[in-house]
């Protein structure tokens, strides 16, 4: 995937072209790991932390193929994880796994990700996916969109000037995309204030650019055109503004996601790269609580979060074709001994167990008419 290096650096090393698991072979794998960790064949009691899309059906029906037990439900929507659920899945068994996964639909004929084909609706359109991470990102793409829009940038007799659209440039507001003006518009050099706008438009301000801003627009390859103002568009990266917006501690991905918007919405593609962050954030999340949640101790448990991708799917099929992409994992034994296993780490564990389940149910044999 194509990303900017600071949001490289927020999402560390997570691998996705070599990482990628089909999720009928990534089942079997998940149960063989399991019985390699010691845990009793027909006594896994297996739980997923999923959204509630019906794209996530496939990997819910195949957990209860492979382990041969409906799963228990962790998930709340977007695929964050239900902390207060613990106990009540302890409960259960002795052997347990939680599978955590965000989701992010992919068009494969355009290579777009974040877009699903429904084919439940009358015409089969295709519509986000997922849909919470999709609602939570629409107001940050909306804000820095209107900015991509409504800076602009001219050169005029070798000197280079910004135009700033006023509600841009107002800082007192609650809520918004806040410049950090000191990268984009001259400032004294003595005083350190900001000069006087060359130009006080009807809607705007003109003002001396600054060396910095040039410089890197020069060195991107930004269009700088002689008298004719274009807009910043791509050019507006994420180290020149910031969002402020009222969080809510019940949306739990917008606290989650909301640190990282600048690079989230500068990036190719903001709803796979909001997918991944919150994979990170819920694993961290979710290994502490389950570390300190007493009801887990003295049983066996393995805790995997990663990310499905949900190709869409022809007209014809019934599910998508999904793949599984593991991020890392928190393995336990009822001894109290426990660690954990970072991507590559994890892939290579999974990859080294086979992907045929001699024990896996017949779905049409359980299900009586």
């Amino acid at each position: 995937m194509i990303r900017n290096l600071k949001l490289r650096s927020i999402l560390g090393e997570f691998k996705i072209e070599e990482h990628t698991i089909v999720y009928h072979k990534f089942m079997a794998q998940l149960y063989n790991y399991c019985l390699k960790q010691g845990m009793e064949p027909g006594k896994i009691v297996p739980s997923r932390a999923f959204c509630s899309d019906e794209s996530q059906g496939l990997p819910i029906i195949l957990m209860s193929k492979h382990f041969g037990a409906f799963p228990f439900d962790h998930g709340l929507v977007g695929g964050i994880m239900s902390h207060g659920r613990h106990a009540p899945h302890s409960h259960h068994g002795k052997d347990l796994v939680i599978l955590q996964a965000s989701h992010v639909g992919y068009e494969p004929q355009t290579q777009r990700f974040g877009r699903y084909r429904r084919l439940q609706t009358e015409d089969q359109h295709f519509s986000p996916n997922c849909g919470k991470i999709h609602d939570t990102l629409e107001w940050y793409l909306n804000e820095y969109e209107f900015a991509q829009e409504n800076i602009l940038f001219h050169e005029e007799y070798g000197e280079y000037f910004i135009t700033i659209d006023k509600l841009l440039l107002e800082q007192n507001y609650e809520e918004g995309l806040f410049l950090d003006l000191k990268k984009l518009i001259k400032h004294d050099e003595e005083t350190g204030e900001m000069v006087r706008p060359t130009k006080i438009l009807s809607t705007s301000r003109v003002y001396l650019a600054t060396e910095q801003l040039v410089d890197f627009l020069q060195m991107q390859e930004c269009s700088l055109s002689h008298n004719e103002s274009q807009p910043l568009g791509k050019c507006l990266q994420p180290s020149m503004f910031e969002f402020k917006r009222e969080q809510s501690q019940f949306n739990q991905m917008l606290l989650n996601l909301h640190e990282f918007m600048p690079w989230v919405v500068t990036s190719g593609n903001p709803m796979l790269s909001a997918a991944e962050i919150n994979v990170q954030i819920e694993f961290d999340h979710a290994y502490r609580s389950i570390v300190r949640e007493e009801s887990y101790h003295g049983r066996n448990l393995i805790y995997i979060s990663g990310l499905n991708i949900d190709y869409s799917p022809f007209t014809g099929q019934h599910f998508p074709n999904s793949m599984f992409v593991p991020w890392a994992a928190y393995i336990q034994n009822e001894s109290g001994t426990h660690y954990i296993l970072e991507q590559d780490e994890l892939y290579q564990v999974l990859m080294e167990c086979s992907d045929i389940n001699e024990d896996q149910v017949n779905l049409d044999d359980m299900i009586w008419d």
